[in-house]
């Protein structure tokens, strides 16, 4: 039997994501996680309290996120918004917000603008639905766009723009103005802010005076609750009930339900990690600038990606450092990212930076390239 005469349009099309880093993580304890920008500190002690004085009552379905007002409201307050529990929505991760955005507002024929790079999932997820991905570039070997970057692309086709803020890969957080630049061409702006605790000037504020925007958040992030799998969106009511509509019922676990709003109780512990790791992320940035051949570039999230040049191969160092027990990413002719010459670097505890920066001191030395002045100290 052919089986392929089973198969839908949208499965066709569809690429399946390549997660094997993860699994290199689990399978090799022992290593450092510094590939998918996770908190490397455990969840707070509320957490992890909450979680097992609901052990006894996992026999029981959770509450909906459309009827389980608390979370919502305790998610709003969390973002500045109190009192508009009715201006969110839950999802199972990131990944599955920004498939829910796609399944609520996309039809056939549309055009999404995406910036290059971007996370890599938002463009695989496009074509099930039918629509394109118009790619959008930026102006600088930094990464900056500017607004005619984007509002080049629009066309009558044009439904959407979505933008990391800051962005993943490559740590660069756009500005507010140009956001609200976007969002005065009246397509719907969808604004993932993953990483904004560890940036600055977040863009909630322009909710209220802008009914077409769109914003998204996880606690992968600086939460420390990747494991969890719990993303939110936030935008106007109307748009919140589109996003309802075709959501999959139950979708938030209750031990996920539990561990979130223990997390936002505990917000010293979130600020004191957030600390933390910006303080580590700017100290790696500095040291990485000493690297004959390296790049940094400067970043607003909790990583830093660094463009090699003058002969050096990324996938080689990728491999250098994997060998001595540090797994970080490399982007090989990745989207926007073009030849063998970016990886990056999650920002883990402080002994991991240093370790980091002493194999990578050992690498340059092993390939007989002169370090100069690279010699790494000891944050004081």
């Amino acid at each position: 039997m052919e089986l392929s005469k089973f198969i839908s349009k949208a499965a066709k099309v569809g690429e399946i994501y390549n997660l094997h880093h993860f699994r290199l993580g689990w399978q090799k304890p022992e290593y450092r996680r510094l590939m998918g920008n996770e908190l490397v500190y455990p969840p707070s002690p509320k957490v992890i309290e909450a979680v097992r004085s609901i052990a006894d009552r996992l026999n029981y379905y959770p509450e909906d996120p459309y009827t389980d007002v608390e979370l919502r409201a305790k998610l709003a307050e969390y973002v500045g918004l109190p009192g508009r529990a009715d201006w969110i929505t839950c999802g199972n991760g990131s990944m599955e917000v920004i498939d829910l955005l796609y399944k609520a507002f996309l039809d056939e024929g549309d055009e999404i603008l995406i910036s290059t790079p971007d996370y890599s999932p938002y463009t695989r997820r496009v074509p099930l639905y039918g629509a394109s991905v118009v790619s959008v570039l930026p102006v600088d070997q930094d990464f900056n766009y500017t607004l005619e970057s984007f509002t080049s692309k629009i066309t009558p086709k044009t439904k959407m723009a979505l933008v990391s803020r800051p962005n993943n890969p490559d740590g660069h957080q756009i500005s507010r103005e140009l956001v609200r630049g976007l969002c005065q061409t009246g397509i719907l702006v969808v604004i993932d802010e993953a990483y904004f605790e560890f940036g600055d000037s977040p863009v909630e504020d322009l909710l209220d005076e802008y009914p077409n925007l769109v914003i998204s958040h996880t606690f992968s992030k600086a939460m420390g609750l990747a494991g969890i799998r719990l993303g939110w969106i936030v935008a106007r009511p109307e748009l919140i009930e589109a996003v309802n509509r075709v959501r999959t019922p139950l979708n938030i676990g209750l031990v996920t339900k539990v561990a979130a709003m223990a997390a936002i109780d505990d917000a010293d512990y979130i600020r004191e990690n957030v600390r933390r790791v910006k303080e580590d992320r700017e100290f790696l940035f500095n040291e990485l600038k000493k690297f004959p051949g390296f790049y940094p570039i400067p970043s607003q999230a909790n990583f830093v990606m660094i463009r090699v040049t003058n002969g050096l191969k990324a996938s080689e160092i990728y491999e250098y450092l994997l060998g001595k027990g540090y797994i970080t990413r490399s982007f090989v002719n990745a989207r926007g990212l073009p030849g063998d010459q970016y990886f990056r670097i999650t920002i883990g505890a402080h002994e991991d930076v240093l370790g980091v920066l002493k194999e990578l001191r050992n690498y340059f030395e092993e390939n007989s390239i002169s370090l100069q002045s690279t010699t790494v100290k000891e944050r004081m």
